[in-house]
This record gives C-alpha cells, sequence and structure tokens, in this order.
C-alpha cells in the first residue's frame, strides 16, 4: 500500500474525540482570543498537547486533555474546534465522521450543557458546507461523576436527536468505574431508543466488553482487552458487535506494548467486526492514513482489507440505511481500480 494513495482513499471514521483532536496552532489561536497563556514555541505546544512515546498508562495519556479543556470553555472555541477536526478529516477524505465529546466538562465558564452541543453541532455544520464532509455528534457520559449527571447526558442526547447528536457513550476511568455500576444510565438510553457505544476493554479487563454487551452497546471503543477472554468472540459476532480499534492510542496507554500482543489478527481470523479509528488526532499524532499504513507495515494489509474495514465502519454508523447505502456505493467505486 502506498501512503499517497491511502490518504486519497475514502474512509470512515467512528471514534474520534473532539477535545484530543484540535490541531496545536488551532488551539493557540483560541487561547489568544481568551488571554490564556500557552507556549509561543509549537515543539513546546506539541510536547504538553502529544503524548509522549514512554507514556505510562492510560491516566498518564489523558494528562495531555487538561490544558485542552481549559481553552474549551466558550461557544466559539467549541465552534473553533468542531470546525477544525472537520478540517482535518477533510484533508484525507474522510467522508463521514462521528465526533464525540463529553458536554460537562465543558461549563466551566458557565455554559449551559445545551449551549455546549449546539455549539459544536454548528462548528460540525459549517465543516459540511465548507469542506463536504458529513458529521454526526456522540455526547459522552463521564464515569466518575455522579448518575444523575450522567443521565442528564442522555436526555441531552434525546433532546438533540434530530439535530445531529446520534448516539451516547461512557469514557474516563474504565478500570475503577465499569459499566454494570451505570446499568440504570444505560436502561434510559435503552428507552428512549439512543444507540450506544462504550468505551469498555481499553484496560485490562475483556469481561468489561461482555457487560458493556449485555447492557445495550452496539458498538465497544477499543475492546483490546477481550483478546484473553476468547469465550466472548461469539457473543460479539452474535449481536454483530463492532469493535472500534484505535491502534496507535493503544499502545501509547500501554494497553499492550508489543505488536505480537495486539489482537487485531486475532479479532480478524476470529471473524470479529471491526474498523479503524485515530481515537485523538493530535494527543496521538495520528490520522486515519496513519493508522491504514502502520497496519500495512505491521500486519501487511491491503487494500482490499482497508475496504472492508471501511466498509465494516459504514454499517457500524449511527446513520439511515439509506445514508450507509449512498457511502457503501461511494466505497466500492472508489476501490475498484485497486482490485
Amino acid at each position: 500500500m502506498e501512503r499517497h494513495i491511502v490518504h486519497h482513499l475514502p474512509k470512515i471514521e467512528l471514534h474520534c474525540h473532539l477535545d484530543g483532536s484540535i490541531r496545536p496552532e488551532t488551539l493557540q489561536k483560541i487561547a489568544q482570543s481568551q488571554g490564556i497563556a500557552l507556549p509561543t514555541k509549537k515543539e513546546q505546544l506539541i510536547d504538553l498537547l502529544v503524548a509522549p512515546q514512554d507514556c505510562q498508562d492510560l491516566n498518564d495519556y489523558l494528562k495531555r486533555f487538561e490544558i485542552v479543556l481549559t481553552c474549551l470553555q466558550t461557544e466559539e472555541a467549541l465552534k473553533t474546534a468542531a470546525l477544525d477536526i472537520i478540517s482535518q478529516a477533510a484533508e484525507e477524505n474522510v467522508r463521514y465522521i462521528e465526533v464525540r465529546f463529553a458536554p460537562s466538562l465543558h461549563t466551566q465558564k458557565g455554559l449551559s450543557l445545551s449551549d455546549i452541543v449546539t455549539a459544536v453541532l454548528t462548528g460540525l455544520n459549517e465543516g459540511e458546507k465548507q469542506f463536504g464532509v458529513k458529521s454526526n455528534a456522540l455526547l459522552c457520559g463521564m464515569r466518575h461523576e455522579e448518575l444523575d449527571s450522567i443521565e442528564k447526558i442522555v436526555h441531552l442526547a434525546e433532546n438533540f436527536k434530530q439535530s445531529g447528536v446520534v448516539g451516547f457513550d461512557l469514557a474516563g476511568n474504565e478500570e475503577d468505574f465499569p459499566p454494570y455500576l451505570f446499568e440504570d444510565a444505560l436502561k434510559l438510553v435503552e428507552q428512549l431508543s439512543i444507540p450506544l457505544t462504550l468505551h469498555a476493554g481499553e484496560c485490562g479487563c475483556g469481561k468489561n466488553v461482555a457487560d458493556a454487551v449485555y447492557l445495550g452497546a452496539k458498538r465497544i471503543g477499543h475492546g483490546i482487552a477481550v483478546k484473553d477472554t476468547p469465550e466472548y468472540f461469539d457473543l460479539l459476532k452474535e449481536k454483530n458487535i463492532l469493535i472500534e480499534m484505535c491502534p496507535t492510542s493503544n499502545f501509547q496507554t500501554k494497553t499492550v506494548t508489543t505488536l505480537e500482543e495486539y489482537p487485531f489478527k486475532q479479532f480478524l481470523n476470529e471473524g470479529l467486526s471491526l474498523c479503524i479509528n485515530t481515537d485523538n488526532r493530535t494527543v496521538s499524532a495520528t490520522t486515519l492514513t496513519d493508522e491504514f499504513m502502520k497496519l500495512h507495515e505491521w500486519y501487511g494489509i491491503t487494500y482490499a482489507d482497508m475496504e472492508q474495514l471501511t466498509h465494516n465502519a459504514v454499517d457500524g454508523a449511527f446513520i439511515s440505511e439509506s445514508e450507509k447505502q449512498g457511502h457503501h456505493t461511494y466505497l466500492t467505486a472508489a476501490y475498484k481500480n485497486l482490485k
């Protein structure tokens, strides 16, 4: 596979965090407009925003978000951040992207939860007008928060269902806050017919993946730890669960430390449904092109594999069947000449 071809081929991304994907130069502009001092040298700013190679674990990785969140507390900043992600997606021909964020992390300067969601959706819509990239939003509840706060985010997702919010997620400290602690909130998600994707198995517990499925998840964010609990593979296949893999991020957070441990091939060989994502474009210093090129270098994937992984993403996207059909048709035509 050649990088320039991978770069130009159409792609779909389902697992991309707003606060982890803003370009350093865009963040610098946002900070300046608010009088927030950030390092003026690009290298120093990148050191603050990008997880280092010797990142210790998930919590060390998550520290990179603190400085970003300080800047994303106004409607204008949120709009700008959302537009920035869509411009990045357009650069590498991402045709559809689902951008996830936790509204509760953006209330420090008094914005209401509705104002926050409206601002992000405005930025995403502006991005579609400017760059032609279709997008929707996923709202995240943060695992360390009180259940009633999380249920507010569920109701928020319901309120914005017709305006561009297409699903709900739980993010944050999975180790201390496993899925069944949120059973009531996730029942509410089900009652309101909100599509559910859950971060699970990003740290070392495969049972969390199975529990997330039992609690209604249609997609699993990361899912890596289920490699050690193959007894759950049949459940994932039977329920047609899509695993949103994020290779660079998984190595940075020390979910795995060697290529031998990384279960991409294992999952493929077992017939599990996978798609490929960046997770956090800035914190992981990656693009979707980079992720596919890594899989090519590590495992020898082909354009045909890339096409299949991209069709899988379309199948798992929280969009209508007619929209899916449109994406499938476009993808098939674009990859046809490579076979």
